[in-house]
């Protein structure tokens, strides 16, 4: 797509598919999730990601079963399963397993382990069973954060993002405008950088819009000129961040007739990222311009709006309370 000064190009990545290790592998810290039987089937896909509680299945009743979700057993299924007898629950719960879930989760499992047999079936059906400490109140919000992190909509945008003192900045524009340069400023100044050249975008469970950099390139900013940097070597840990919000969009142009440049401040551009409108600042390149200062500016303004000055709005409101008081003295 041909970028324009108003037109940006967002590349969407395709939707992650999402196995039960994976999961297992995210859960492993917050949860403290382990593998308990079912190991060759820890590749099996998640199909669907949401958390389900079995609860009438258990009693043989499978028309609306969730089949393609996460099987979650609290102290209600397990107490359930020891009500009955040891062939009736062992067909249960192989009538369970048979409809190719893709794992189980055993909660509080340090008070209510699963039967050994019962662990043997999942063992040669291959479905894995993973069992934490946690209550299955806990289990269900962490985890329902989890798989909506492990599953979000991802996009990537060319440009340096930086946190400049709480307000995440993607400086974007062409090659060579010194987006790279700003931002090595801007890190002098106590700003931290997040990602140069490539910044990898989602969405949270909440509907912000967060930044960070491919693992291969974090920390790492290249200056032409200068080469590649180590920016956590060169100026400390507190320099870089793995992840921020991205809150604004500074567009950096070479100045041109055809830009249509806001000089006064009151038309708020914006550019949708992953369906997110997100503001969006055109800031023409001329020599001598301090854009280290212009960009903590605008991330200073882009406070202030948010907490309700907007200093264009009350210009606006002054100069028609002006006019208002001359027109009331002529007459």
């Amino acid at each position: 797509m041909a970028e324009t000064a108003r037109t940006l190009t967002v590349n969407v990545l395709p939707v992650r598919s999402l196995t039960v290790g994976a999961f297992l592998h995210a859960a492993f810290e917050p949860l403290g999730l382990e593998l308990l039987a079912g190991g060759s089937g820890i590749g099996r896909e998640i199909l669907e990601p949401v958390l389900h509680r079995p609860g009438l299945a258990l009693t043989g009743f499978y028309e609306f079963f969730a089949w393609r979700q996460m099987q979650l057993f609290g102290h209600s299924e397990l107490a359930y399963l020891r009500t009955l007898g040891p062939e009736c629950r062992h067909a249960r719960w192989e009538a369970l397993l048979r409809r190719d879930v893709p794992c189980v989760i055993l909660c509080a499992a340090d008070k209510e382990p699963l039967d050994g047999d019962l662990l043997a079936v999942a063992d040669r059906m291959g479905v894995p069973v993973l069992a934490t400490r946690q209550k299955s109140l806990v289990v269900f919000r962490v985890g329902s954060l989890l798989l909506h992190e492990l599953t979000a909509p991802r996009a990537s945008m060319h440009g340096t993002l930086v946190d400049v003192r709480g307000v995440g900045v993607l400086l974007e524009g062409p090659p060579g405008i010194g987006k790279s340069e700003t931002a090595l400023g801007l890190v002098r100044h106590g700003c931290a950088l997040v990602a140069d050249d490539v910044a990898l975008l989602s969405l949270d469970a909440h509907g912000a819009l967060w930044g960070t950099a491919p693992n291969h390139l974090r920390g790492f900013m290249e200056i032409r000129g200068l080469g590649l940097l180590h920016v956590p070597t060169l100026f400390g840990i507190a320099a870089v961040r793995p992840e921020c919000r991205m809150d604004l969009v500074v567009s950096l142009r070479r100045c041109s007739t055809e830009d249509d440049v806001d000089r006064v401040g009151s038309d708020v551009q914006t550019c949708e990222v992953l369906g997110l409108p997100v503001p969006r600042l055109l800031i023409p390149v001329a020599a001598g311009r301090d854009f280290v200062n212009v960009v903590e500016t605008a991330a200073a303004t882009f406070k202030m709006r948010g907490s309700g000055m907007d200093a264009a709005a009350v210009l606006d409101e002054q100069v028609v309370n002006y006019y208002q008081t001359v027109e009331q003295r002529h007459e």
